[in-house]
């Protein structure tokens, strides 16, 4: 064999050093992309342990805070002094809180730029009349940059002199990072607020019964995303909920606020007698085609159709209170068709869910299994498909809260079979005062 000349030789070396940096820059690109997508899908407490390690220099506040030592300050069995609403009486209430919470706290901002944040630890034997429940449990990456946004917007929009009560379910490792993006938004805004954190296992046993009921007509299979029991707990928060708690709302945290969240409770104050809850409108087609059965057997019905209609498509809507399928011609109060409810805002008069033997009659297998039959329903979107139905079938439960208060941003259905008519029922009129960005929908800044 002859001998390879000189210049053959370099270029071997040449080849085989550019493979060998080929294998190192492939080995680095796909450690790079194991951190991202270890980064995007692992809760917020497990990356900041790991992190930790790197930063062991750094000592950190009492309490597990993340801020620096003159962040926070606090206050064993302190009696604040802040305006709160009158202490409920009964032992037997606080202990039922007690019983569910992790923990209870007050934080104060600081009085000065520089001061401390004042963090005191209350009892259940206080309480606001502006009580906002909100569900954040199994913690990621993105649920951690919603409930901030949530947070942030909530309090940025909220009057000084007003004490919002924060209800947060969760699990002890989520409420870590609520601890800290609330003492965040605190510091920033320079506002009060009280809040609970609910063990979400303990408060998932309080409506097993509901769930068992619900599961098989408004999940999509068992053990799907909706099948959880967080999906049904608003339609049993009146037994979470202290027994003194008349009026309570339960938000997505996916909810972006762009008004004072004490103009949603003013809503209350239009609720009839007979409300129990207040739901805005669904915005996308989800039920028309769900309902593609019922409708193409009553094709007048309003049941599925976009909330805002032409004088002549309600002229010929039928009648969803009585059932006749004769021409609601006669009925003044019909006004908008029925696209079914969104359950990203809910309010909830507690007083009279608790009193109501009508919606406790309707949570039981057999009245769910009627009603679904009723209209041919098979969901897959948890309370909110119990919702629809009762509000269709009994008016009366349901204030019509107005879409501005939930102006959802998902446009799946756009894309998927509906763009047709998608418009029609996207549609919100008024001037938005709380955003919802389901489908992961970004809000508009």
């Amino acid at each position: 064999m002859a001998e390879m000349s000189p210049g053959d030789k370099l270029i071997k070396i040449i080849k085989l050093g550019h493979l060998k940096m080929a294998k190192v820059m492939f080995l680095i690109i796909s450690a790079i992309v194991c951190i991202v997508i270890f980064y995007a899908n692992t809760n917020i407490i497990g990356r900041r342990s790991l992190f930790a390690l790197f930063l062991n220099n750094r000592s950190e506040p009492v309490g597990g805070g993340g801020f620096d030592d003159h962040t926070r300050i606090i206050v064993e069995n302190s009696n604040p002094t802040l305006p709160l609403a009158n202490a409920y009486a009964s032992s037997s209430t606080e202990g039922n809180r007690k019983a569910l919470a992790i923990k209870s706290l007050l934080i104060r901002p600081p009085t000065s730029k520089t001061g401390a944040l004042e963090i005191f630890n209350i009892t259940g034997s206080q309480t606001s009349d502006y009580n906002i429940f909100v569900i954040y449990t199994k913690e990621n990456y993105q649920l951690h940059v919603k409930f901030e946004l949530f947070a942030h917007s909530l309090l940025k929009f909220s009057t000084p002199d007003v004490l919002l009560y924060l209800h947060v379910l969760t699990d002890e490792i989520s409420a870590h990072s609520v601890d800290q993006m609330l003492e965040k938004e605190v510091r920033r805004y320079r506002r009060a607020i009280m809040y609970t954190l609910y063990n979400m296992r303990l408060c998932a046993e309080r409506v097993v019964d509901i769930v068992n009921s619900m599961t098989p007509y408004f999940s999509s299979t068992p053990k799907s995303y909706y099948s959880d029991s967080l999906f049904f707990l608003s339609l049993g928060l009146h037994r979470i909920a202290d027994e003194r708690m008349e009026r309570a709302v339960l938000l997505d945290c996916d909810i972006v606020f762009r008004a004072d969240v004490r103009l949603l409770f003013a809503e209350f104050e239009r609720f009839s007698k007979e409300n129990l809850f207040g739901l805005a409108p669904e915005l996308t087609p989800v039920y028309r085609h769900i309902l593609y059965r019922y409708r193409a057997n009553f094709p007048n019905t309003d049941f599925g159709s976009p909330f805002y209609m032409s004088p002549n498509e309600l002229y010929n809507l039928v009648s969803a209170e009585t059932h006749t399928h004769k021409m609601r011609k006669s009925e003044k109060h019909l006004r908008h068709g029925y696209p079914g409810l969104n359950s990203g805002v809910v309010l909830l008069h507690l007083t009279a869910i608790r009193h109501s033997r009508l919606y406790h009659d309707q949570l039981q297998e057999t009245a769910i299994r009627k009603l679904t039959s009723k209209y041919m329903f098979k969901g897959h979107l948890g309370d909110q498909d119990f919702f629809t139905l009762l509000g269709y079938e009994f008016p009366n439960l349901i204030y019509r809260l107005d879409c501005v208060w939930n102006r959802q941003l998902c446009t799946w259905w756009k894309d998927h079979g509906y763009s047709d008519v998608f418009d029609k029922y996207f549609t919100c009129k008024g001037r938005i005062k709380m955003y919802h960005g389901n489908c992961n929908a970004r809000v508009p800044e």
